[in-house]
């Protein structure tokens, strides 16, 4: 009888100290890349995606951070670009939304290998969303999605437009009814911005480029 019991616990105790195991994801690699053209202008399902069991695949994007400069988790998606010549692409996260922190984003041509674009977090709970504007209507794109380090693996959403934000010239915001006025308090942010056209003559950002600049646009009265 005692025997037994000593068996019991000794089997409990090395189910209890198992390392937990994940699955690869379907869309671990770019052969199999998920075709999210349909989602284009909404969302997936909330979470619908994970880099959690993700092994590295192809390359990092250049703006990414992660130890040795390679991709750790990286999964794939692709579309087929829209007449706009246009994407707008962000992974949402947060609470319903996904369980990953440090994001990081990157648009590839059709080889999975030339680069387009990419950004990444600021901090740990980002949101972060990239943009382009030269696409070519009817060829297809990779998307890679990771995250930065061991334990910042997750769940996230994945949302497309084919019109680009404010972070480019293209998506500037118009703010003529607001002249004589103010926006609300903190409406707006440079915070995950990225470089586009020139910048001020009188502007002192390093190499004399805009760094994280963002666009509006008015009516003169």
């Amino acid at each position: 009888m005692h025997k037994l019991k000593h068996l019991v616990l000794n089997i409990s105790l090395g189910f209890l100290f198992t390392p937990q195991l994940f699955a690869q994801p379907a869309n671990n690699n770019y052969a199999s890349a998920v075709d999210v053209t349909g989602i284009i202008n909404g969302c997936s399902a909330n979470a619908a995606y994970t880099t959690t069991g993700g092994t590295s695949d192809l390359n990092a994007g250049a703006c990414w951070n992660t130890t040795g400069g390679v991709p750790v988790y990286n999964v794939w998606f692709k579309f087929t670009a829209s007449v706009s010549g246009q994407i707008n692409i962000t992974i949402d996260i947060g609470g319903a939304k996904g369980t990953q922190t440090r994001t990081q984003l990157a648009l590839w041509q059709s080889d999975g290998t030339t680069a387009v674009t990419c950004n990444r977090y600021t901090s740990n709970g980002d949101d972060v969303t990239l943009g382009a504007v030269t696409l070519t209507t009817g060829n297809v794109y990779y998307i890679s999605v990771d995250a930065q380090s061991s334990g910042y693996q997750g769940t996230f959403t994945l949302c497309l437009s084919d019109a680009v934000d404010y972070d480019y010239y293209q998506g500037a915001v118009t703010v003529t009814g607001i002249i004589n006025s103010c926006s609300a308090d903190a409406a707006y942010t440079t915070t995950g911005g990225t470089s586009d056209k020139n910048a001020g003559s009188c502007w002192n950002t390093t190499g004399g480029v805009p760094l994280y600049n963002r666009w509006f646009k008015f009516t003169a009265t």
